[in-house]
């Protein structure tokens, strides 16, 4: 059972997690808990007053009050248990520490469901943990994404660069970010100019640093590069600056979430008379990389392109694939979790045919035109299209996407000069280097982007 949960927390959807239901209603009494009503109101209150309690009973222990007390929708009851809840949280505490404080909390509401989201802080990381609520007020849904309440996670700042805090992007979606900068001081850039390397996130509402528990790939990136000489600049996702206003846009595609804001930044970088116009690169990672065809047409003052652990098929065909990946990961997949692999997959086959998706259906986190939109899109034709220098790379240790991907682009692209593809030994979706199995739980256990492939990218940039 503590696998389901596992699939539960991990799927990785688009903007959030919903699932269906069809249990009676329930409502939040002033002693906290919970009982049957005919009129119940879902709103901030009652999200952030159940939420809390419920998440307090899990870090406590108290597994049979979380599961009784606070109701789940009928996927939630019959995916877990009280039994359940406790393996995965021994697995959790046995790995990174025990559990020592919740930082922050907030609530939003998406289509008919409602979020509430608090920080946790365990001995070895540090993560935010999300309850998701149907309009009925029953628990559709529990998740953990990268921590994002308290302040930056420590790190030292070499001194071989200074770090200016940026604003930029569309007039009603302006972004804050950060720029890092070759110095010989730590508070001065050094004179002349310098390539520049723009960092578009993954999927999800990503902070500028993609954080993951204690790890900070993308500052990782940006500190590396700076003190060898290549500015870098990253920057709040859309969607994490602005999730709550996103969140029931019917209308949004990757454009509005990706696509815009990775062509504002180029233009930005181009503005500053210490960057070298001539040497603007963007690395897509991820979700990131799956559009580098699309900000390529955006952008057509950059110099060339780098896609890290890109998709080129659809993330409709990839998340069933991460779902049966986790559940295989002890050799079994149970009923359990084949019924929510199942649910999921139909999921995944509406995303692919959005034309069986209701005008106000959310499918994986998302609406009609989103997959719409996705539907028309072919990464690996587009690719061909690039003219300009690529550098394509994939690890082979990447549950979340499969080398098969990293296959598809370069059978495309094998008779084009500008290309150059490569798979990096023992690596995984975050850049990371490891061995055995990969398995979720390594994103939060501290590391850093492989310095290696850093050094490799940085020879790309100055050919």
């Amino acid at each position: 059972m503590k696998k389901i949960i596992l699939l539960i927390l991990c799927a990785s959807l688009i903007l959030s997690t919903a699932c269906r239901n069809q249990d009676p209603v329930t409502t939040t009494t002033s002693s906290g808990e919970t009982s049957p009503t005919d009129e119940l109101i879902v709103d901030e209150a009652y999200i952030a007053g159940t939420g809390s309690a419920y998440l307090e009973s899990l870090f406590n222990g108290e597994y049979e009050k979380a599961y009784t007390v606070y109701q789940h929708d009928e996927t939630m009851t019959n995916a877990i248990n009280p039994e359940s809840y406790k393996a995965f949280f021994d697995d959790m505490y046995s790995k990174y520490g025990p559990f020592e404080k919740f930082v922050g909390a907030e609530t939003r509401f998406q289509g008919d469901y409602g979020f509430y989201t608090t920080g946790v802080i365990l001995e070895t990381s540090s993560m935010n943990a999300n309850v998701v609520f149907d309009k009925e007020g029953l628990i559709a849904g529990f998740n953990f994404t990268p921590f994002t309440f308290d302040e930056e996670i420590d790190s030292v700042k070499p001194t071989g660069l200074v770090e200016i805090d940026v604003e930029f992007g569309l007039d009603d979606w302006p972004l804050r970010g950060k720029i890092t900068v070759p110095s010989s001081d730590g508070e001065n850039p050094l004179p002349g100019k310098h390539p520049v390397l723009v960092l578009v996130h993954g999927s999800g509402p990503n902070d500028m640093n993609e954080t993951v528990g204690l790890n900070t790939p993308f500052k990782d990136i940006a500190y590396y590069m700076a003190e060898r000489g290549i500015s870098v600049l990253r920057y709040d996702k859309r969607t994490f600056t602005y999730g709550t206003q996103m969140a029931g846009l019917k209308d949004l595609t990757v454009y509005d979430e990706t696509i815009d804001d990775a062509a504002e930044a180029v233009d930005y970088v181009s503005t500053l008379d210490y960057i070298d116009t001539d040497r603007i690169f963007v690395l897509g990672h991820s979700l990131g990389g799956y559009l580098i065809p699309r900000i390529a047409e955006k952008t057509p003052e950059a110099r060339g392109y780098i896609i890290a652990a890109g998709i080129f098929s659809s993330l409709g065909k990839i998340i069933p694939y991460q779902l049966e990946y986790l559940a295989m990961i002890d050799g079994e997949i149970t009923k359990e979790e084949q019924d929510y692999i199942d649910d999921m997959t139909i999921q995944a086959e509406k995303s692919l045919n959005p034309d069986s998706i209701g005008a106000d259906e959310a499918v994986m986190g998302a609406y009609k035109a989103y997959w719409e939109d996705l539907a028309n899109y072919d990464a690996v034709a587009m690719a061909r299209q690039i003219e300009k220098p690529v550098y394509v790379f994939q690890g082979d240790r990447d549950y979340q996407v499969p080398v098969s991907e990293f296959e598809l682009i370069n059978d495309a692209v094998n008779d084009k000069d500008n290309y150059t593809l490569q798979i990096w030994s023992g690596m995984n979706h975050l850049m990371f280097i490891g061995e055995g199995t990969p398995t979720p739980e390594e994103y939060f256990v501290k590391n850093e982007v492989y310095p290696p492939l850093l050094d490799y990218i940085i020879n790309f940039m100055l050919r």
